[in-house]
């Protein structure tokens, strides 16, 4: 993962920022994501599976639960129709930086603009006019 933050820090292309307990068994952090200039930013949480790395993360922006149909209960993005089936081909090359960058990032590019355009979430500036 450090390989991958590194190249999207110098890139100017990072999206996240993530750390973990001392246990490394609990991820949080953020995540943003730019429309229209605007970046949109959004508090992460993942716990590791016991059952890791067969099993992938299930990855949640609690901020957003009840926003939109791709997600469960407590905000865990869904992932299952695309992401899984790929994380399970890839037991156990795929990592933290592959749920980000294979899980998260494309739910980002999908459900964030639906639901500004929605207007189901707005700019943090906009909300306080």
């Amino acid at each position: 993962m450090l390989q991958y933050v590194s190249n999207n820090k110098a890139a100017d292309n990072d999206w996240f920022r993530l750390e973990s307990n001392k246990d490394g068994t609990r991820w949080f952090g953020k995540c943003w994501y730019f429309q229209n200039l605007l970046k949109y930013e959004f508090e992460i949480e993942f716990d590791i599976p016991v059952t890791y790395p067969t099993t992938a993360p299930e990855i949640a922006l609690p901020e957003l639960d009840g926003k939109t149909a791709k997600m469960y209960r407590g905000g865990k993005i869904c992932l299952t129709d695309h992401f899984k089936p790929l994380w399970g081909r890839n037991v156990p090359k795929f990592g933290i930086a592959h749920a980000m960058a294979l899980g998260l990032g494309p739910w980002l590019a999908v459900e964030i603009p639906d639901l500004i355009e929605k207007e189901i979430i707005t700019h943090k500036d906009e909300a306080t006019k």
